[in-house]
């Protein structure tokens, strides 16, 4: 009577002891593939850093471009005749559309990499 609650008991104690061996398996498995998606997060978020900051800079660049052509549109509409006075206006109606355009062009892709860092965020959580 004994000895069979004692083989039931070990039959028992090596199923528990064979699932703890597969569970301590998948936590191992599972530990490694975050430890990837950590790194491959860690990479992300360090290219958009890099892209941000070289949208920054291409924006600063273009918007002292675009007040360079302005004081010079300036200079150039003190001295102009009437035929120079059209193609002024002309010239400044384009750096506004310019302007414009490179205004919601920089708006777009920083609410694109927003974005990009609220999915990034989302997932660490």
């Amino acid at each position: 009577m004994f000895g069979r609650k004692t083989k039931e008991l070990e039959t028992l104690l090596r199923t528990v002891h064979t699932e703890l061996a597969a569970l301590r398996d998948e936590v191992a498995r599972r530990g490694t593939e975050l430890d990837s998606v950590h790194n491959d997060l860690r990479t992300i978020t360090e290219r958009l850093t890099g892209v941000d900051s070289r949208v920054t800079h291409m924006t600063a660049a273009i918007t002292n471009q675009l007040h360079e052509l302005d004081a010079e549109i300036e200079r150039l509409s003190s001295t102009a005749d009437a035929a120079s006075a059209e193609a002024v206006s002309q010239l400044r109606a384009n750096q506004v559309r310019i302007a414009n355009e490179q205004a919601r062009y920089a708006i777009t892709l920083r609410q694109d990499l927003a974005e990009l860092a609220e999915l990034l965020r989302r997932s660490r959580g």
